[in-house]
């Protein structure tokens, strides 16, 4: 399996990949700064705390990174039902599942490590500002860092799987444009919230969601490989 994934990295030239997540991170961080800016004085400034700032990068984070995932599902799987590269594929000898199987453990890992690696630096470039201007007041202990490490990886984890949910609407027709546009639909509503008794509550903080989300993206690219001896190649 990790020789059949580093052959479709290697078919992909996937590296030009970790480049537009550079960009990406870039695009992020700008946004941030802007929030920053914009929204200094407001009784209820976006950097007024430590949870609300984390919760913010989180979740500018948690939505790039489902597109782009959708982006890579639209790359590695239904552009090559399109083009019928697939079923040149499928002629190989080997098993039809694991290739698909390697192509959604790429998108997986991919969405997983950097989220996570953009959390952590986004929120290790906040503190380290805070250090020198002081907005945010209060200070972290250890333990709060080793919370916010652990609900970093839950949460990069289960953006990770839920953003396979929009492979079962790209392969309806095998369409990109459906792809992309249930990614979007999907960060639209896990990176949504409401308010309520003086309280912002984020969507993805009530943990139910965000797991149910998840077990559905792993139940969706399971079903993709089971039906690949059926319908998705006739």
């Amino acid at each position: 399996m990790l020789k059949l994934i580093r052959l479709e990295m290697r078919k992909h030239r996937f590296a030009r990949n970790f480049v537009g997540a550079g960009i990406a991170n870039i695009a992020v961080l700008l946004f941030l700064i802007m929030i920053g800016f914009v929204d200094v004085g407001a009784a209820d400034y976006a950097y007024g705390d430590y949870q609300t700032a984390f919760m913010i990068i989180d979740t500018f984070v948690r939505a790039t990174f489902i597109i782009f995932a959708g982006a890579l599902i639209s790359k590695l799987v239904i552009s090559e039902y399109r083009n019928k590269t697939m079923n040149v594929m499928f002629t190989y000898p080997i098993q039809r599942h694991k290739i698909i199987a390697a192509k959604l453990i790429i998108v997986f890992g991919f969405t997983f490590v950097m989220i996570m690696v953009t959390d952590l630096l986004m929120g290790s470039l906040l503190l380290i500002v805070n250090h020198f201007y002081s907005f945010i007041p209060g200070s972290l202990t250890n333990q709060d860092i080793l919370g916010l490490l652990v609900k970093y990886s839950m949460s990069s984890l289960s953006a990770a799987c839920m953003a396979l949910i929009p492979l079962f609407f790209g392969m309806r027709k095998h369409s990109v444009t459906t792809t992309m546009v249930s990614s979007i639909l999907l960060v639209l509503v896990v990176c949504s919230g409401f308010s309520g008794n003086g309280l912002d509550v984020s969507i993805h903080s009530l943990i139910i969601i965000p797991l149910t989300l998840g077990a559905i993206g792993i139940w969706i690219a399971s079903m993709s490989m089971v039906r690949l001896e059926t319908k998705d190649v006739n």
